[in-house]
């Protein structure tokens, strides 16, 4: 079902509204209309008829009679149109005046109230062939009798012209109001949309009070409710990251317990077998421990609420030295080796918690999966490990972002996997392995939080696979 704004709901049914009025306005007004000219009409001849009348009775049958009558009529076709209705004047049974080209009989024969289907000549229209009706009056004293005929035309055309009018001011008026009507919309939408903008620029870690900045009663309704949403979430939150930080901390303790023991054991003083437990419980306790450090880091993480601005300038080169410098001994027992590619320095403003950690992850995760089987078809007593090559390179891109990107030698993994695999607990299927799943969930979260965008790039220089982290843009997964 397609989304409908309130702006386009709003602006339909004003529409409909006004559309609807303006029609029922115009239908009701041709009827008043019709009904005023009907009884007009009739009130204008039937007065025209008795003036006729009076002033017929008043001269004697004089020649000078019809020069008067004549006379009289010109003067009040004015009031009418002449064209628009005829007069017959009968005195003593005899046509005495007329303005229609009928034969005698039949304008002796003329009802005084009727119809008659009258062909008018020399109407401005041209022929016309229509009903007109006949009003009449009649002085019985001096025998006289008048008959005015007017065209049904007339009303209809007075009917038309105001309802044409009415429709025409009707619409204007309807267009303005509709004007006015969508500037009211948009200035009572506006603030809504500009509210919908300000929550949908907010970032996911951004738990402080939204301000709406709008003095509307609904829009002041919506912000508390927002408000109130936001303080039971970011309390929901902390209780979490709290609880994952208090029981990591206190698993440390005996982790470390269980750990001195089995080192303290003398491995002369106990069976080859034994040995070999104890060396997996060793095994087990270290990864527990590298477990309990990454839910740490995770809970850290996910509590920073700074801005990308908020840091200290540091030269990024001495800074990646020293975090490689935590990883070389351990990479060197394994016969690896890795390297730094960088100018002599490079300054940026960063989180230094935040981006050791960053950069910590991505090192152990190129750690964990560099290097190459010469056969992967060879069995697991006969496979043989090419050494562990990683490369840590600083630099700037195209745009001129400061970047820092590890590389290895290992398999590499596809794009789908890259983006599945900042997924926590997500170890993309494998089973086995000292991982958790947790590093490359504990970046992505640094790397929103700092405005930072992971790549994917191809590893031209070993082979296995490269991450390109880029500051100072927005935040993201390519």
């Amino acid at each position: 079902m397609p989304t409908l704004s309130i702006r386009d709901v709003l602006y339909r049914r004003l529409s409909i509204y006004l559309a609807t009025g303006w029609i029922i306005a115009t239908v009701l007004i041709g009827f008043a209309s019709s009904q005023y000219f009907n009884e007009a009409q009739r009130g204008q001849i039937t007065h025209l008829a008795h003036r006729i009348l009076a002033f017929e009775s008043a001269y004697n049958k004089t020649e000078n009679s019809i020069k008067q009558t004549h006379s009289q009529l010109t003067q009040t076709t004015s009031d009418i149109g002449i064209a628009d209705y005829f007069i017959v004047i009968i005195k003593n049974g005899q046509i005495h005046y007329t303005t229609i080209n009928l034969a005698d009989d039949e304008l002796l024969a003329l009802p005084m109230e009727g119809q008659l289907k009258y062909q008018a000549k020399n109407h401005p229209w041209g022929v016309i062939d229509n009903n007109w009706a006949l009003y009449g009056v009649y002085n019985q004293e001096q025998n006289i009798k008048v008959i005015v005929g007017t065209w049904q035309g007339e009303v209809f055309l007075g009917i038309l012209i105001t309802t044409a009018f009415v429709f025409s001011i009707g619409l204007i008026v309807g267009v303005i109001s509709l004007l006015v009507a969508r500037r009211t919309v948009k200035q009572v939408v506006e603030p809504m949309e500009h509210a919908a903008t300000i929550v949908r620029a907010r970032k996911h870690n951004q738990l402080s009070p939204i301000e709406l900045g709008s003095d509307l009663y609904e829009i002041r309704e919506i912000e508390d409710a927002l408000n109130n949403l936001i303080a039971r979430m970011d309390q929901t939150i902390r209780r979490e990251q709290n609880f994952i930080a208090n029981a990591a901390h206190e698993l440390r303790t005996p982790l470390t317990a269980v750990r001195t023991q089995a080192e303290a054991i003398n491995p002369k003083t106990i069976p080859e077998e034994v040995k070999k437990q104890i060396s997996g419980m060793l095994a087990a306790t270290e990864r527990a421990t590298r477990l309990i450090s990454q839910l740490l880091q995770l809970a850290r993480s996910e509590s920073v609420t700074l801005r990308a601005n908020e840091g200290e300038l540091t030269d990024l080169v001495d800074f990646t030295r020293t975090v490689i410098s935590d990883f070389v001994p351990r990479i060197y027992e394994g016969g690896g080796e890795i390297e730094l590619i960088s100018p002599d320095n490079l300054n940026q403003t960063i989180n230094r918690a935040l981006i050791h950690s960053l950069l910590g992850n991505l090192i152990e995760n190129a750690i964990k999966y560099s290097g190459k089987y010469v056969s992967k078809d060879a069995s697991d007593d006969t496979k043989a490990n090419i050494s562990k090559l990683i490369s840590v390179e600083l630099g700037h891109t195209e745009q001129g972002k400061v970047f820092i990107s590890v590389e290895d030698n290992g398999d590499g993994m596809s794009k789908s996997d890259f983006k599945a695999s900042f997924a926590k607990f997500d170890r993309l299927g494998k089973k086995s392995g000292s991982g958790a799943g947790l590093g490359l969930s504990i970046v992505k979260q640094i790397a929103q939080r700092q405005n930072l965008i992971l790549d994917q790039q191809p590893a031209t220089r070993l082979g296995g696979h490269k991450i390109v982290v880029i500051f100072n843009s927005p935040s993201g997964i390519k």
